[in-house]
């Protein structure tokens, strides 16, 4: 559930529901999807979400991939890890875990107006044996683990410890009394532990337990965000926010710069895990904010913090400036270029002599022998090329685009859309030669593409230094384009389908009902005039559809990939490349007469859904550098 899909889709139909309901069916749905055997590949598509190598933090012993973990508030019972691990998140922090089993449906209570989601039942949430089949599966997936354990006793303690000791890259037990420290700590020695305590604990009560389980070998404490309800049970979310911090903020300066912190609290945009981290905690942890705002949250999360730490002057990978001529974006900047010169050479062929000497060749027969097969014939001929050239201008204007704007920025997203989309625009190269039909110069302009593409691949893609700062919070033109986004999710997928319906026609009957009544003919008089004419018109279409194919791919990741606000320059290489991709079909079939309604109908809708989508993301993604700027200003993340 992308934040596109969550925000316009699945949230307000989810809210619809009981909270207990919709919490079983969200998780349900993930976890499921994470088992399938292509679940996790699936996820990774929607999201693009893995951390950037950059905010790895060494801490407790381990490599955390990012310092924003998800809390246990958000799927108590463990459902869905495997698929709430590729979220891009650094660790996972589970539990508590206790010996016995809780309800098959632990209850649960939603507050839209507080932000705040209620567990009224208090029991631990997971018992011993479920957990350590849950945590075995979330450990396979290589992110790491926090284990919250809840005993009663210290023996308890230490059975609980060693039954999720193999899974834990560190525990996190309830301060209790000096003496119950002092007495269980030794049984967990090779394992980091985490004093847990609630982010509305008053410190003179808590502060001296920490200090003695700090002294008695603790490694460190986690703030927990869920805080006691009035009339029982927990609540996390929004009102913990503020305590959260505060109470971070006192055992930093408490206990000095050298004891790890962990804490949750209320972090429901970007900007409130920056306040958390500015407190002085070295890693956080993310729940509530998911429900209420959206699965992208993490991401957000994790481009503010990279922003926050570069520009503090962090540490980043510094390598030698590659040559002009040896980078990735180079190469691809070439393929795009090259497309947009083939798309005008094949508009002017189109618009004059319509085929080629070597075409004729291969039929043995003329442009004016063409003519008298069918008055209509080369007319249509020409729809099919100028249609072609559309989607050539389009992959142009994209690879340019993505290669002057991302790729050369070293955005490894726009290098992957580009190498995707390319790599199944040369493999449809070959639909159309079971037709016995060799287009000469396509091959040798196909052939030397490919030199790019390797060239392309085999560069260097240079380290990613955003200079933009991310959105810390949501607004009107954040959800507007999560609208947009969605319908240009939709328009891809629609032309990646198209593409593939036009390249299967193409490759086996090559003309549609459409087709034979605007040339008020059938294949079979064509192939009686001439047994090469339906493999040269076959040809074309499967050139088209497999161009399409490739237009599809970039336009879909893009969508799926790109949305960050102020990439005006993305937004700007949308418009002309979605414009110029459908005014030649249009305009050859309304030169040629070819205007039967339902064939034309794709095309015009596809054009006003794209145009909607832009309208609606143009606030978002043109959004001024200095109001964002502003924006980080304003939230103090110094």
């Amino acid at each position: 559930m992308p934040d596109w899909f969550y925000r316009t889709v699945s949230r307000p139909l989810l809210y619809r529901l009981r909270p207990r309901v919709a919490r079983a069916l969200a998780l349900g749905f993930m976890g499921r999807l994470a088992r399938l055997p292509l679940g996790s590949r699936v996820i990774d598509l929607l999201g693009h979400m893995r951390a950037d190598p950059r905010l790895a933090v060494s801490l407790l012993g381990a490599e955390f991939p990012s310092p924003v973990g998800l809390g246990p508030g958000l799927d108590p019972q463990g459902v869905a890890l495997p698929a709430l691990a590729r979220f891009g998140v650094g660790f996972l922090s589970v539990g508590p875990v206790g010996f016995n089993e809780p309800p098959a449906r632990p209850d649960v209570e939603r507050d839209d107006d507080r932000e705040t989601i209620a567990f009224p039942d208090g029991s631990p949430p997971l018992g011993l044996a479920s957990a350590q089949t849950k945590l075995a599966a979330a450990c396979r997936l290589g992110v790491p683990l926090v284990v919250r354990v809840a005993g009663d006793t210290a023996d308890e303690l230490r059975q609980l410890v060693e039954g999720v000791r193999p899974f834990a890259a560190a525990f996190a037990v309830p301060v209790a009394d000096a003496a119950t420290i002092r007495e269980w700590l030794p049984a967990a020695t090779g394992t980091p532990v985490l004093l847990l305590v609630g982010a509305d604990s008053p410190g003179e009560t808590t502060d001296p337990l920490i200090e003695a389980g700090l002294a008695a070998g603790a490694a460190g404490v986690l703030i927990d965000g869920a805080v006691a309800r009035v009339g029982g049970g927990t609540v996390i979310g929004g009102p913990v926010r503020e305590p959260a911090v505060a109470r971070v903020r006192a055992i930093r300066a408490r206990f000095g710069a050298t004891v790890p912190i962990i804490a949750s609290g209320g972090i429901h945009e970007p900007e409130h895990a920056l306040s958390l981290l500015d407190a002085g905690a070295n890693l956080v942890e993310i729940d509530s904010g998911l429900v209420f705002n959206g699965p992208g949250l993490v991401k957000r999360t994790n481009d503010a913090v990279l922003h926050r730490t570069l520009a503090r002057g962090g540490s980043a990978p510094v390598r030698p400036a590659p040559r002009p001529a040896a980078m990735t974006w180079f190469w691809t900047a070439l393929m795009g270029l090259g497309m947009l010169i083939g798309g005008v050479l094949a508009l002017g062929i189109a618009a004059t002599r319509v085929v080629l000497p070597y075409d004729e060749a291969f039929l043995g027969m003329s442009r004016d022998q063409l003519r008298d097969i069918n008055p209509r014939l080369l007319a249509f001929m020409a729809h099919d090329r100028v249609s072609l050239v559309g989607p050539m201008f389009t992959v142009g204007l994209l690879y340019v685009g993505l290669s002057f704007g991302g790729i050369r920025r070293g955005v490894h997203w726009a290098m992957v859309a580009v190498f995707a989309s390319a790599t199944l625009g040369f493999v449809s190269f070959f639909l159309f030669l079971g037709f016995g039909y060799l287009d000469t110069l396509h091959a040798f302009v196909t052939a030397c593409m490919l030199q790019l593409l390797l060239l392309a691949v085999h560069s260097e893609l240079g380290t990613h230094a955003p200079t933009i700062p991310p959105q810390l919070r949501t607004d009107r033109a954040w959800r507007l384009a999560q609208w947009g986004q969605l319908l240009l999710v939709g328009h891809s997928v629609a032309v990646l389908l198209a593409g593939l319906v036009i390249s299967s026609v193409g490759v086996t009957v090559v003309f549609v009902h459409e087709d034979l009544e605007f040339l008020q003919t059938t294949a079979e008089h064509l192939t009686a005039a001439n047994p090469r004419l339906v493999p040269l018109v076959a040809h074309d279409r499967a050139t088209f559809g497999g161009t399409l194919v490739s237009t599809g791919v970039v336009l879909l990741l893009t969508a799926l990939w790109g949305y960050r606000a102020g990439s005006g320059w993305l937004w700007w290489t949308l418009l002309p490349a979605g414009v110029l991709g459908y005014a030649p079909a249009i305009a050859v079939h309304l030169a040629v007469g070819y205007t039967d309604g339902m064939h034309l109908l794709p095309a015009f809708l596809g054009l006003g859904v794209f145009l909607l989508a832009l309208a609606l993301s143009r606030p978002y993604l043109c959004k001024p550098a200095s109001e964002l700027e502003a924006e980080w200003h304003a939230a103090r993340p110094s």
